[in-house]
Parts: C-alpha cells; sequence; structure tokens
C-alpha cells in the first residue's frame, strides 16, 4: 500500500474512533436532560403509608418532602451544582468536536483526544458527585418519618457515567496510539562510519561529495594513463 493511502486510512481511523467517542457523550448528555426533571426517589411515610416522589430538580407539595428553601447540610444544592458543572463540560467537548470538523479549523485544535479524554473524565467525577450528594440528600431526609425507594432516572445517570469514563477512555487510547506512530519507511537515512577500533574522529561524507570526488578523480586516472603512450613516440625519435 503507499505511504500516502495508508496515512489517509490512519486520518480516517482516527475521526471515526473521534467521532464515535463525541457520540457517546452526546447520547449521555441526552439522558441526562431528559432524565432530570423526572422523580428520582419515592418516599413512604411510615404512619400511614403514603407516597411522595420528588428529584434533583422538583420537590413534592406535602409538608413531609424537601421544599425549595435550601436548608443546612447543603446536599441537594451541591448535587445540582456538580450536575450542571457536568453538563457544561460535556458541551465544551462537544463543542471541540464540532469546531474541529470544520476545514479551517482542523489544524488549531492540537491534542483534541486528549483534551476530550479530561474533559470526560471530569464530567464524569461532578457527575458522580451528584449522585451521591443526592443519595446523602434522601438518606438525611428520610431517617426518622419515612423510607425511601430510588426509581429507574437515578439509575439511569450511573449508566451515563459510566458511558462518559467509556468515552474517556477511548479518547485517551486514541490520542496515544496515533501519537506514537511509526515514522514513515521512506524516509533516507543518511549512513554514519565508524572506526575499526572505536578510537578516533569519525567522518561523515555525504553521497554527493563521494559522486564528485569520484567524477574527479576518473578523468584524471585516464589522462595520467594517456600521458605515457603520448610520450613514447619522442622518445624514439
Amino acid at each position: 500500500m503507499p505511504p500516502q493511502r495508508r496515512q489517509q486510512h490512519v486520518d480516517q481511523t482516527h475521526t471515526y474512533i473521534r467521532m464515535f467517542c463525541g457520540s457517546l457523550c452526546g447520547f449521555s448528555l441526552l439522558m441526562l436532560i431528559f432524565v432530570s426533571p423526572l422523580n428520582w426517589v419515592r418516599f413512604l411515610v411510615i404512619k400511614n403509608g403514603l407516597q411522595l416522589y420528588s428529584g434533583l430538580w422538583i420537590s413534592c407539595s406535602h409538608e413531609l418532602c424537601w421544599s425549595h428553601t435550601p436548608k443546612p447540610p447543603y446536599y441537594l444544592q451541591y448535587s445540582r451544582a456538580f450536575f450542571l458543572i457536568s453538563v457544561l463540560l460535556i458541551l465544551i467537548g462537544l463543542g471541540w468536536l464540532l469546531s474541529s470538523c470544520l476545514p479551517r479549523r482542523g489544524s488549531r485544535t492540537t491534542n483534541l483526544d486528549l483534551k476530550i479524554s479530561m474533559l470526560s473524565f471530569l464530567s464524569a467525577i461532578c457527575l458522580l458527585l451528584c449522585l451521591i450528594l443526592f443519595l446523602a440528600q434522601v438518606h438525611w431526609h428520610t431517617r426518622d418519618a419515612m423510607e425511601s425507594d430510588l426509581l429507574w432516572p437515578y439509575y439511569l445517570n450511573w449508566w451515563s457515567d459510566l458511558l462518559y469514563i467509556f468515552s474517556g477512555i477511548i479518547s485517551f487510547l486514541n490520542y496515544l496510539t496515533f501519537r506514537f506512530l511509526p515514522l514513515d519507511q521512506n524516509v533516507t537515512v543518511i549512513p554514519t562510519e565508524k572506526s575499526r577500533l572505536g578510537i578516533g574522529p569519525v567522518t561523515t561524507v555525504s553521497s554527493a561529495e563521494n559522486e564528485g570526488t569520484r567524477s574527479e578523480i576518473g578523468p584524471s586516472s585516464d589522462g595520467e594513463e594517456k600521458l605515457p603512450n603520448a610520450e613514447l613516440p619522442n622518445t624514439e625519435m
């Protein structure tokens, strides 16, 4: 396979892997956006068996549920903040991916795979903290009068977090693989001379200089061979 054709296949593979990572991040972001306004937890009142529902951005109207006014230890507020940071980081990564697809800006996005990998890992960490703090809010709120049961939207966020981690791993491997590619075999290598004893300076002479010296030595040697033949008649006369 010609080197140019092989380099073209390598670039296409690089682009396809990058698009796959971007599609994973975009799919996870869509899941988070659709799931965030839903109910994440179901409360069961111990006294009368009443069921109440609540989520990250919604609060039930019952007096036993947490209200819209923040109260210490502010687990819910911290959880919301980490959720927004996670979404913002993924949006920045997707913006960089879209800008790299443009023909004029493709050369400006250096180390794009490494940046996407870092953003994916940071977003996954922020989402993980969001889920942990929300769980702490639920346990702190239901320690006396209610029991809690986490719903499927909460567990779907964990799948989104795993997709962020998976996308970060693939982007980092893509960065390592295409960074340390072998050099082209058509690159000319200048041979170096080494002394037999291993002592003393080594002279390096290029091929152009060798050809020049050979061309100079060639005619002179021919001339030296012809000179004695030309002088023989004169000596005989």
